[in-house]
């Protein structure tokens, strides 16, 4: 072996060497990012399963209490009904029976605004419900009647409060999937979000979405609720083909009001809207219902921890 040989050989050697010093480092470094992630991966497990261990807590103390509260609930409705049209109109033939039906395309009132006050009380007692009305005032005029139903024309809605016992209860929790998606301040407050998505054998229709939960307390602050869970959505649909779009419903709990633990209703708020194939987005409907001036009779809590 010659001289030049010898040396080729020798680099030769020198860059597998080298090479599999690369390759080691290589390794080690990406065994060290996988370790990092798997340990990052493994805490938030751990956040995730203390977040909704206290959420059940949570639930089953808000399930086993005693409630009487009054409040004031002020709800503000406006319609845009620009996009609506009767059709199919019965008239006169001319014999002066109504047997003959043409379509008419009749634009309504572009925009409707509704504005109502009630007197909310809700009492539960040993696990029974009662929401009761007073209707105080409507579009600025003043009423007083009792035992008032929703005036509300799109959506109705029932007690409010009780929201995250449909997601977050030991029950609900067996037929969720449960991810944290986020991190967020919420009126000066560290919350935590999650996002509850349901099992695909569970068949009947149920509330689902995204939750915000207080970082030191576990408190529930406010719940997006996913519009595929909204129970008349048959009707949205149906509107969405109408406008040749596609639905994109909002709808809002937040539980600013706290009293012995419990977090009660402040804002609930729903967006009716649909988006066109080129992204133009119209507004139908939009309901805000404002919960304030608290008066607490009874909170009694049966479960601490």
């Amino acid at each position: 072996m010659n001289y030049s040989q010898s040396k080729l050989i020798k680099k030769d050697k020198n860059r597998i060497i080298l090479t599999l010093l690369l390759l080691l480092i290589l390794f080690t470094f990406y065994q060290n990012i996988i370790a990092q992630n798997n340990s990052k991966e493994k805490a938030v497990q751990i956040k995730l399963s203390k977040i909704l261990k206290k959420a059940r807590e949570y639930c089953s103390r808000l399930k086993h209490s005693a409630f009487d509260f009054v409040c004031i609930e002020e709800i503000t409705e406006v319609t845009d009904h620009s996009r609506d049209i009767v059709q199919n109109i019965l008239v006169r033939t001319p014999t002066g029976d109504y047997g003959q039906i043409e379509t008419h395309f009749k634009i309504p009132k572009t925009k409707e605004k509704n504005k109502y006050i009630y007197d909310y009380q809700l009492i539960r007692k040993d696990y029974k419900t009662k929401e009761r009305r007073i209707l105080l005032e409507e579009n600025g005029r003043k009423k007083h009647k009792k035992d008032a139903q929703l005036k509300t024309a799109i959506f109705h809605y029932k007690k409010v409060l009780f929201g995250p016992i449909d997601l977050l209860s030991e029950y609900w929790q067996q037929h969720h999937d449960y991810k944290i998606v986020g991190q967020e301040m919420l009126n000066g407050e560290k919350a935590v979000v999650i996002e509850a998505i349901p099992h695909s054998s569970l068949k009947k229709r149920h509330l689902f979405g995204k939750i915000w939960v207080k970082e030191c307390d576990f408190r529930i602050l406010k719940i997006e609720w996913n519009q595929k869970a909204i129970g008349n959505i048959q009707i949205i649909e149906e509107i969405a083909k109408r406008y040749k779009a596609e639905p994109q419903i909002t709808l809002i709990s937040e539980f600013n009001i706290e009293k012995n633990g419990i977090r009660f209703p402040s804002r609930y708020f729903i967006e009716e809207a649909y988006v066109s194939k080129k992204g133009k987005k119209f507004i139908r409907s939009e309901t805000t219902v404002i919960y304030k001036d608290y008066k607490f009779f009874t909170v009694e809590t049966v479960i601490k921890y």
